[in-house]
């Protein structure tokens, strides 16, 4: 896993929860706020469009989408500058010029939003849970006739005080909503801020997707579209020089979510449909399909979902006890691990490091780490959706070992050899499941949809290179464009 990576996923892990919690402390090096160049305080943008002298062009496209004309698509480009332990949060305005994230700009009172007027009182109403907190409007409009330009050239050392490379890059999300709700976001301090949410207040009732990026100070751009916690709808993203289109669909939104509406059993319920259409671009019916790992994280889910994987889990457990897992990184090389049946780790997956394919060949020393506790000894249906806690705990060596076994209980391809250097084909993943076989369907989907294959349909989906990213160095450009809806 390189630098990069890690900080997007350090920043998806900050913005996924409710209450989006950078860390503690200090508002660290930045003490910007709202300049002359933005949007004012807490306010929306007042438009996009062309920007002819932008230096490096992020160029959102609405243009080509077949909403309706006059439907409301909406940008926000929000992220993070981590400076000695200390996350600064920003907005970016319509000219790209970020802007420290301050208690300043929540200035939309709650429970309202603009347009509202544009609703009856009664539908007015109901969007108005959307918004349970005073909120900060940090809406980019886009153009829907013409590309909307934005200049990456201002996330810079100028602006953004701390910013270097790796997990100093600015790590951020750029959000596209379409109709009246808006995404609201409420500052608690320049180091955390409440993001929307897909599947709870506040969020739910906004028709929305996001792009994952990091930009560095030396210009290079790290981005992927991602399904991973929901699909609003489709966004595609490429850039300049030697980027390669990502995030293209061979399916219509409308299409994919009534496929979702049609599942049953343990997928059944993803679909979520819309509940006032007055507040959404005519013909659209659903908000969205949420991901197995969203639904399992709701705050008392009791469905099936929620012990999916424990018998995969228990037959591979009970295998591990004859024939050990090997596993190898390319970072960090060989760990291999057994479940013994007696002492102080039993039940528990013990790992060592080195290549160790029978019981015979491991030490008899305390093993470098374990999956599971003497209370869970083993993994949790709940640590696959989520690919976390057990599968996202110690040290960069563990946390190697735990995404190719999260990726492979998703995949349905568990063995007893784990390599990232030499990965099975990708045609072997999400086999029909047969007992305790089972996969991530959620995730098979995306990868079908997906005109290239690539899609990120669960967090450690770039385990042997699955996901649909873009690694540009030296920037010149990067394109997001909106797709189609209903065709």
């Amino acid at each position: 896993m390189d630098e990069l990576d890690k900080k997007r996923r350090a920043f998806i892990t900050v913005v996924a929860s409710s209450v989006a919690v950078a860390a503690c402390g200090g508002s660290g090096s930045s003490t910007g706020g709202s300049s002359s160049g933005g949007a004012g305080t807490g306010g929306g943008s007042t438009g996009g469009g062309t920007n002819p002298t932008a230096k490096i062009p992020l160029t959102i496209d609405a243009s080509t989408t077949d909403l309706p004309a006059g439907a409301q698509v909406y940008a926000y480009i929000v992220g993070e500058v981590k400076v000695s332990g200390v996350s600064s949060q920003y907005r970016l305005d319509a000219q790209g010029v970020p802007h420290l994230m301050t208690t300043a700009d929540n200035t939309q009172p709650a429970g309202t939003f603009p347009d509202s007027n544009l609703l009856s009182t009664t539908d007015a109403t109901a969007i108005a849970a959307n918004y349970p907190l005073a909120w900060a409007d940090y809406s980019i409009p886009l153009s829907r006739t013409t590309p909307t330009v934005i200049d990456l050239a201002n996330l810079s050392t100028t602006n953004l005080p701390g910013l270097g490379t790796g997990t100093a890059a600015f790590s951020g999300r750029i959000y596209i909503s379409v109709g009246i709700p808006k995404l609201p976001f409420t500052v608690i301090d320049s180091t955390k801020y409440t993001a929307p949410v897909p599947d709870a207040y506040p969020g739910q009732l906004t028709v929305f997707d996001w792009i994952e990026f990091s930009f560095d100070s030396l210009g290079n751009f790290n981005g992927n579209t991602t399904q991973v916690d929901q699909f609003g709808f489709p966004l595609t993203l490429n850039g300049t020089p030697g980027g390669t289109l990502q995030g293209a669909l061979n399916q219509s939104r409308a299409n994919i979510l009534s496929t979702f509406n049609g599942l049953t059993g343990n997928f059944a319920g993803l679909a979520k449909p819309v509940s006032v259409p007055a507040a959404y671009p005519a013909g659209i019916t659903y908000l969205r399909a949420v991901s197995p790992k969203t639904v399992t994280a709701q705050t008392g889910y009791t469905g099936t979902l929620q012990n999916y994987f424990n018998g995969a889990v228990n037959k591979w457990y009970s295998n591990w006890e004859v024939t050990p897992l090997v596993t190898n990184d390319t970072s960090t090389g060989y760990y291999s691990g057994y479940v013994p049946l007696t002492g102080a780790y039993a039940g528990m997956l013990a790992f060592y490091q080195g290549n160790f394919p029978t019981l015979a060949d491991f030490p008899t020393t305390a093993p470098d780490f374990t999956l599971g506790s003497g209370t869970t000894p083993q993994i949790p249906t709940l640590d696959v959706w989520q690919c976390a806690n057990s599968l996202a705990t110690g040290t960069a060596a563990q946390k190697n070992v735990q995404k190719m076994i999260a990726a492979a209980f998703n995949r349905g391809v568990m063995s007893y050899l784990l390599n990232d250097n030499v990965c099975t084909s990708p045609s072997t993943y999400y086999p029909t499941a047969t007992g305790s076989d089972v996969s991530n369907t959620w995730a098979q989907m995306f990868h079908a949809y997906s005109t290239n294959g690539l899609a990120y349909g669960f967090p450690y989906d770039d385990v042997c290179n699955q996901n649909p990213s873009i690694q540009i160095n030296g920037t010149q450009s990067i394109t997001v464009t909106l797709g189609k809806f209903f065709s």
